[in-house]
């Protein structure tokens, strides 16, 4: 029997209590960030201390505990706020938390934009709210769609490839069908290898290309991939697997990552991490790409974010 809405919000609430202290490694900070941000999303107006994180990471210290490890400790959890109020920097207008009182707390007013952080918070979460995982990758294929037309100039062409795709058929007819769109020729070997009860090719999810009024295969075009989850590095290769099936023409195609993870290093305008060797949208940028966007009450997922804020 499926699970109601309510009996999927438990599960997730669940699943959140059961975890004292999440396994990331250290040097993961955006993920720990994430996770007090999480904590701080049903806290209530007391939000979460720096005091609360301390104790529901390490519990209370005692005379026995090494002075080398209390400090290790103490320097970690440092490093977990000095990365929240870059982000409150960072996201200004667009972050739903606010510092009070030496605490992390959701804001009372929550704007439309905010509750995309919200959403992109959640969906960098999946292990959490895997009873949401359906729509919350839906969705995440929604805006990255929508974050990629809103970059692009008007005369851009963006389509959906992934769950959401207007093409139909097998993987071969949505790929054929693609390419005549664009206006490419196929690599006919590539193509003959997929097979033929494959029904959904998932090397692509978004693209974009810039067209011209001639008919000259040369043009810019984008290939997106959508992760949300943690090892998203590992996605960035399927585009190029998936540009395999074109014959592109004195121009390579820009390959492109989408993911819900906060990535930008405010000093030294670079991403924390150098796993990414691809165009990324994060949540700062997909946050801000979004701007004016009015999708937010067809999506799938409002429920749950509704939910969590009133929560």
């Amino acid at each position: 029997m499926a699970m109601s809405f309510d009996e999927k919000y438990e599960d997730a609430i669940k699943r959140l209590k059961e975890i004292g202290k999440p396994d990331y490694p250290r040097c993961q900070l955006d993920y720990y960030a994430d996770f007090v941000e999480l904590l701080a999303l049903f806290s209530g107006k007391d939000g979460v201390s720096y005091g609360d994180v301390q104790d529901q990471f390490f519990g209370e210290p005692d005379e026995k505990t090494d002075a080398g490890k209390k400090d290790k400790d103490e320097s970690f959890l440092k490093e977990i706020f000095s990365r929240i109020d870059e982000r409150i920097s960072l996201y200004a207008k667009s972050y739903p938390f606010e510092k009070k009182d030496n605490a992390l707390l959701l804001k009372e007013d929550i704007s439309e934009n905010e509750k995309y952080y919200v959403l992109l918070l959640i969906a960098s979460q999946l292990s959490i709210f895997e009873s949401f995982n359906s729509d919350l990758t839906t969705d995440f294929e929604t805006l990255s769609y929508e974050s990629l037309k809103s970059y692009l100039p008007n005369n851009a062409v963006v389509k959906q490839f992934g769950e959401n795709t207007e093409y139909k058929g097998n993987a071969v007819t949505k790929i054929r069908t693609l390419a005549k769109d664009i206006g490419f020729s196929l690599n006919n070997y590539a193509i003959s290898q997929i097979a033929i009860n494959n029904n959904q090719e998932r090397g692509l999810d978004v693209i974009g290309w810039l067209p011209f009024e001639d008919k000259c295969q040369n043009k810019v075009i984008i290939l997106g991939q959508c992760a949300c989850g943690k090892k998203y590095e590992y996605k960035q290769i399927e585009t190029r697997r998936f540009a395999s099936y074109f014959d592109f023409y004195t121009t390579e195609p820009q390959h492109s990552l989408f993911v819900p993870y906060s990535l930008i290093n405010i000093r030294e305008n670079k991403f924390y991490g150098d796993e990414i060797k691809a165009l990324v949208f994060e949540r700062k940028r997909i946050v801000t790409l979004l701007q004016g966007n009015n999708i937010y009450n067809s999506l799938l997922s409002k429920s749950l974010v509704e939910r969590c804020i009133n929560s």
